[in-house]
């Protein structure tokens, strides 16, 4: 009996550091992190985001990106989620990117262009000029690129996912709705994001400095 505690006290042990350690690395999978980023506050946000001050520039759609965003991380991830609001239901890759820049107050096609593939989707709210294309072996390039236009927003297709990128001036995040561990909305340093990285293919499109997104 005393051998039968002692393996139950090592397995409670074990099983409490593993969520501790859980709730440090994806702060946003505890069950109270909606309360804050609630889905009522989340409208409140989106019907305020056109009061942000700055004119029809990459610091305007940053701005934007970055007041909403965080209400999504943790919403569960599914290959057929359409949800609509943080933290409820549960949302697709592509339908996250389309979902949040429509509310960021453009007016694009949310369902057609989630459906399609994710280089359609750039081409369609990118300009060309501002769209950069890597090989799987071109991951060291792409980050250096990245890094050096500095802080800036991105929607980047791969191979089966698509999501964003955001650079905030000091890291690069790769910010999507993940298929894999946690399946949920996620933030993860974009140097150490493995579908990211392990990608064959991936365009690149800066969103912050397209003027093709203003047409909408």
């Amino acid at each position: 009996m005393k051998t039968r505690g002692k393996v139950l006290l090592v397995v409670l042990f074990g099983v409490l550091l593993t969520v501790v350690f859980l709730l440090i690395r994806f702060p946003y999978i505890a069950p109270w992190y909606h309360r804050t980023y609630s889905a009522e506050a989340y409208t409140e946000a989106v019907l305020n985001i056109e009061s942000i001050s700055e004119t029809e520039t990459e610091t305007c759609i940053l701005s934007r990106f970055e007041k909403l965003y965080p209400f999504w991380l943790g919403t569960r991830w599914n290959f057929n989620g359409i949800s609509e609001t943080p933290g409820e239901g549960s949302i697709a890759c592509g339908y996250f990117v389309t979902t949040m820049v429509r509310d960021m107050h453009f007016d694009i096609p949310r369902i057609r262009l989630a459906q399609c593939a994710s280089e359609e989707m750039i081409k369609t709210l990118v300009d060309s000029a501002q769209i950069k294309r890597y090989s799987g072996d071109q991951n060291t390039v792409m980050l250096a690129a990245i890094e050096a236009k500095g802080r800036n927003l991105y929607i980047v297709g791969l191979d089966t996912h698509t999501g964003f990128l955001l650079n905030d001036g000091s890291e690069s995040w790769f910010i999507h709705s993940s298929g894999s561990f946690p399946f949920c909305v996620v933030k993860e340093k974009a140097s150490k994001a493995d579908v990211l990285l392990e990608s064959q293919y991936k365009v690149v499109g800066c969103l912050s400095e397209s003027q093709l997104i203003w047409g909408y």
